[in-house]
């Protein structure tokens, strides 16, 4: 229902930043980027979306830089809709190339985290939840995970709560109705791969 969930985000009047399939359906990345999987759902998402909604993807910015004392982001600073951080090395150069403490980020639709202290990169994940005390001497990228489509294991939901004035990210995991959202896929018309993953969380 992608224009049900557009339009109770502007509902909400909710901050937020651009995702790749966001992109994909505005234009902004072309469609023949994404898997062949992934470009079938992108057609039929575009399809669904009204031109009010498609008008509100275009204005959604890519980066949203000192936010709550953050930065925020899908993919990374340096490539906000494209680039994956999945590997202590891909996030040591993100570190070293960019001036922040603290980066949210998404796009491996996993619950992760990497931390940078004195050089050294530590990389904690949290597939059945968890918090992250924020420390002034350190500096952190931080991966949610992903609401609608986990890719790490574990099929429930995954969300974060920042208490900006505790300095603690929750990360959160909730079960929710997987064979009722399977079902709207395959009533969709799209492929059944793409109802049958959201039980295994991969």
């Amino acid at each position: 229902e992608p224009e049900r969930c557009v339009q109770w985000v502007i509902k909400q009047r909710a901050d937020t930043i651009l995702g790749n399939h966001d992109a994909a359906c505005v234009g902004i990345l072309p469609i023949t980027w994404f898997n062949s999987l992934a470009a079938n759902a992108l057609f039929w998402t575009k399809n669904q979306l009204s031109v009010y909604s498609q008008s509100f993807f275009q204005k959604i910015p890519q980066v949203v830089s000192n936010y709550v004392n953050a930065h925020w982001v899908h993919g990374s600073l340096r490539k906000p809709l494209e680039e994956y951080i999945d590997m202590v090395e891909s996030a040591r150069e993100i570190f070293t190339n960019h001036d922040f403490q603290t980066c949210f980020f998404g796009h491996t639709h996993v619950a992760e985290a990497f931390l940078y202290h004195e050089g050294k990169v530590l990389h904690p994940q949290f597939p059945e939840g968890g918090e992250i005390q924020l420390q002034s001497q350190k500096r952190y990228l931080i991966n949610p995970g992903s609401v609608g489509q986990p890719r790490d294991g574990n099929p429930q939901a995954s969300f974060a709560l920042y208490d900006t004035e505790k300095g603690v990210v929750k990360i959160n995991r909730i079960r929710y109705n997987i064979q009722r959202a399977a079902d709207k896929i395959i009533a969709a018309g799209l492929p059944e791969y793409l109802s049958l993953r959201l039980f295994s969380g991969r």
